[in-house]
């Protein structure tokens, strides 16, 4: 996705998706619901991916057990950040997986 669809108004500034300023005639555009679709895919699979870390039998230091912790809630919590405008970010970005929801 190297451009944005034409779903989403030209006027954007820097492409930059604010989701309330939109959302009234983003949130019934297919585009965009495959979009945000897409998003919760990827946050699903890193959370999925870090479960093995919280498996009782695994010995990890309590500093990165803590840190996988947070990092797990940042992920539950992202998707009502972005829908809530807490979050501002170009959702049709390429690298939106490692700009938005990698450990940082």
């Amino acid at each position: 996705m190297s451009e944005i669809p034409e779903a989403i108004p030209e006027t954007i500034p820097d492409k930059i998706v604010t989701i309330n300023n939109y959302k009234d005639g983003c949130e019934k555009s297919v585009t965009f619901k495959a979009r945000i679709d897409e998003i919760r895919t990827m946050r699903n699979k890193l959370l999925k991916d870090s479960d093995y870390y919280l498996l009782p039998d695994i010995t990890i230091e309590e500093n990165k057990l803590q840190e996988i912790k947070e990092y797990r809630q940042n992920l539950r919590e992202f998707m009502n950040k972005l829908m809530n405008d807490e979050i501002i970010c170009n959702i049709w970005d390429d690298d939106f997986e490692q700009k938005y929801l990698k450990r940082q």
